[in-house]
């Protein structure tokens, strides 16, 4: 019975506490034990008048179990009562966070301009810029990294829909692998890519996380672009701590950038 009138999932009955707690001691506590208290009774009679104590040991085992299942449910109905975390909240709260450490900007010209980290969600939502604005042409970049997976969703959406990539200032880490799916690739005066190994910015082991298996993705990614081999080999050489910053010219020998811009 329990069962079925426990709350739905992220639900509690918080504000029913009391009559929960009051509703478990009484049928987990008081009628358990009188219902206890009856058996040892019942098996104790069966004793005397037939001698035989199989039965009554059954009974005590029998009352072991459903203790051991009273415990639980008094257990769950407590954890009833316990507030629920607002999951949906607690979601939008975390996507605004993440939104609020990157800017996408329309400017004049059909060009459009990323700054700051690339987060999780930063893909869909400029899918969905894409998808309303036909006349864009061009992303202007200004990055040092983020997450590796929305980078490679990022070069996708700009290979997908023949997007020049500009780098207005700078361009490092995983934002060189959003970079390189322009149609176009092009740094403004004064602009760099930066290069360097990868790593993983958590405080705890990641499981089945390999960032040279990552690596080699994004070399391909590079290669398919028309990248030269001898740079692809060099570009995850620089330590994670460090950045590897190739002049322009080289840039443009090895087939990253494809035209220089004034």
């Amino acid at each position: 019975m329990q069962e079925i009138a426990k709350p739905a999932q992220y639900q509690d009955y918080h504000d029913w506490a009391p009559a929960v707690l009051i509703a478990a001691f009484f049928l987990h506590g008081i009628v358990f034990v009188w219902q206890a208290v009856g058996v040892i009774r019942a098996g104790e009679a069966h004793i005397v008048d037939h001698g035989g104590i199989a039965l009554h040991w059954g009974g005590q085992l029998g009352l072991l179990i459903a203790f051991w299942f009273t415990a639980s449910y008094s257990l769950q109905a407590w954890q009833m009562t316990i507030e629920a975390p607002d999951y949906k909240n607690f979601a939008s709260t975390m996507e605004a966070e993440r939104a609020a450490k990157y800017m996408i900007a329309a400017q004049p010209d059909g060009v459009l301009s990323i700054k700051g980290t690339l987060e999780l969600g930063i893909t869909r939502r400029l899918a969905a810029l894409l998808a309303q604005d036909s006349e864009i042409y061009e992303i202007a970049l200004s990055s040092e990294g983020g997450n590796i997976y929305e980078a490679r969703g990022l070069s996708r959406l700009f290979r997908e829909n023949g997007l020049t990539t500009t780098v207005t200032d700078e361009c490092s880490s995983a934002c060189t692998t959003a970079f390189i799916g322009g149609r176009k690739r092009q740094l403004r005066p004064g602009a760099k890519l930066g290069f360097h190994q990868y790593r993983i910015l958590a405080s705890y082991h990641v499981l089945g996380a390999d960032p040279r298996a990552e690596e080699k993705k994004d070399q391909k990614l590079f290669l398919e672009a028309g990248v030269s081999r001898d740079f692809v080999s060099r570009m995850h050489s620089a330590a994670p701590g460090s950045m590897w910053y190739p002049e322009a010219g080289e840039l443009l020998d090895a087939g990253v950038i494809t035209e220089s811009s004034d």
